[in-house]
């Protein structure tokens, strides 16, 4: 009995010494890149994101080590080859899900393509997911309207080809509503706008292998003209 109890509080203290460890590793390695800071960005709700390593452009700026803190506390920490933008007005932005989760929208340049946005959900201060949007053209607002606001993207820029660059891709553009959960992907809006544009609906991603005739791309303009300019 004497040597079972041994062996268990021995390996008690062997957990708390690995946890204890590596908490220290990871406050280590947050303290040394807290030195390579170079731009803060203050959020409402106590949020705040630090960035660094700070590659400067002619007209923008991008960051590969980003930090995301609330209370002081570390929630999401990424020092990958991910360059993060802070140019646009429109970006970062937050949403207040209630029962203190929260969804944040951050733009990654992803050049020559067109950039897109990083959603990073939060759940008592802990990180929940983070996945992939296309960067929105516009401030949210009523597009189809119904009583909630929607955002609205594409994920890349359309190429003409031909023997008179007389075709291009389905380049679809993504409707997403505004829910007291977080952003939702608006099915039927994204359905109709595209059916509009291109005369049938070919599915929610960028798609060369659907070749259109380039005469699309003035319906394609006319929706983004609406989208920029409806009423917020």
């Amino acid at each position: 009995m004497q040597n079972i109890t041994r062996t268990i509080t021995h390996l008690l203290l062997l957990i708390f010494t690995c946890i204890l460890t590596a908490c220290h590793n990871n406050n280590g390695q947050v303290n040394r890149l807290e030195k390579q800071i170079q731009k803060t960005v203050k959020l409402a709700y106590d949020f705040t994101i630090k960035v660094g390593q700070k590659e400067g452009f002619e007209k923008f700026e991008t960051y590969t080590l980003f930090i995301l803190t609330r209370h002081g506390e570390t929630l999401f920490l990424d020092s990958s080859l991910t360059e993060y933008q802070f140019d646009d007005e429109l970006f970062p932005i937050i949403n207040n899900l209630g029962d203190n989760a929260f969804e944040i929208l951050v733009e990654v340049n992803d050049r020559p393509n067109k950039n897109y946005l990083k959603r990073i959900h939060i759940k008592n201060d802990h990180l929940i997911m983070t996945n992939n949007l296309p960067a929105f053209v516009s401030a949210a607002s009523n597009l189809d309207k119904d009583k909630n606001l929607e955002y609205a993207g594409f994920w890349d820029y359309a190429q003409q080809w031909g023997d008179s660059n007389q075709l291009t891709a389905y380049n679809p553009i993504i409707y997403y509503e505004i829910t007291p959960t977080g952003l939702r992907l608006d099915s039927s809006l994204t359905v109709d706008r595209n059916k509009f544009i291109y005369g049938k609906f070919n599915g929610f991603v960028f798609n060369e292998n659907f070749e259109m005739p380039v005469s699309v791309t003035e319906n394609f303009e006319k929706e983004i003209t609406r989208i920029t300019k409806m009423k917020k």
